[in-house]
């Protein structure tokens, strides 16, 4: 004759959930955790390689500086969405979410759409070699696409330039064919000052030379000069007026800075030599 069978104790259903929720949240959180930590250490990296650019890369100080913050915005936003992603499909899969038949889903529209993602892929293929070619980087004065401006931002995707009058254009970044850098490494802006014809050229030019030797060696002008500034000569020839040339070679973030000192001091120092910068008016007293 067979033993009877001893029911096994029932189990809590209380404390079964309760430690089936403390170990979903266990998970849950260590999944957080280990989030957290990968965004850390990928910033102390790309902390590390910011200053690595700063103190050992060419050129300019001011050209590191600005290459080193370029890359290192958009390094920690490629590390942050992928780390978050992972992060988000682990904690789905771990809510006991199946989330095969959605990854198939996505695969069978990423084939449907994939007509459409080749000009996401090819802005980010763009991007990457304008960050790793250096064309330019934050802060830089350039023309692209026939749009000249600063640039405030650059991502793989696109590049935001901001023009003379304040308005932002958002350029894909697989459409730009030619980029004009206006600031890079160095700038030498030149100044143009029209002087009536009346005047002569001889005199002039001695008056604006003069005026550029002291100019070199203004206390004020001097650290931002990388050259003496020189008079180019006679540029053209208009009605009742020629046009005198003068460069002076600086850093980039400085050429608007010099520039306009140059004019204004060229223009008070032709004045007060009297020498007429416009022409008279056509028809006008002699």
């Amino acid at each position: 004759m067979a033993a009877p069978t001893v029911p096994l104790p029932l189990r809590n259903p209380q404390a079964v959930a309760a430690f089936d929720l403390a170990t979903l949240l266990i998970r849950l959180g260590l999944i957080v955790l280990g989030a957290i930590i990968l965004l850390r250490v990928s910033a102390m990296l790309v902390g590390r390689l910011e200053r690595a650019i700063k103190e050992s890369g060419r050129g300019e100080p001011s050209t590191r500086e600005k290459r080193a913050r370029t890359l290192g915005t958009v390094l920690r936003g490629a590390v942050r969405s992928a780390v978050v992603l992972v992060a988000l499909l682990m904690g789905v899969r771990e809510l006991g979410l199946d989330i095969t038949p959605a990854l198939a889903a996505a695969g069978g529209f990423g084939v449907a759409a994939g007509l459409g993602a080749q000009f996401l892929i090819r802005d980010w293929i763009g991007g990457f070699f304008i960050i790793y070619d250096n064309q330019y980087v934050v802060g830089d004065a350039v023309r692209i696409s026939g749009v000249a401006g600063t640039v405030e931002a650059l991502t793989l995707r696109h590049t935001e330039l901001r023009d003379g009058d304040g308005s932002v254009h958002y350029i894909p970044n697989g459409e730009i064919k030619l980029v004009t850098n206006l600031t890079k490494s160095w700038s030498a802006p030149v100044v143009r000052i029209p002087v009536s014809l009346t005047e002569d050229p001889v005199r002039v030019t001695s008056v604006l030379e003069a005026f550029l030797r002291e100019f070199a060696e203004d206390p004020a002008m001097k650290p931002l000069l990388k050259d003496a500034p020189r008079l180019l000569g006679m540029d053209d020839v208009a009605i009742g007026q020629y046009t005198m040339m003068l460069q002076a070679r600086t850093t980039p973030e400085n050429r608007y800075t010099v520039s306009r000192a140059l004019r204004s001091g060229a223009v008070s120092r032709l004045r007060e030599s009297g020498v007429a910068l416009h022409a008279p008016a056509a028809g006008g007293a002699a």
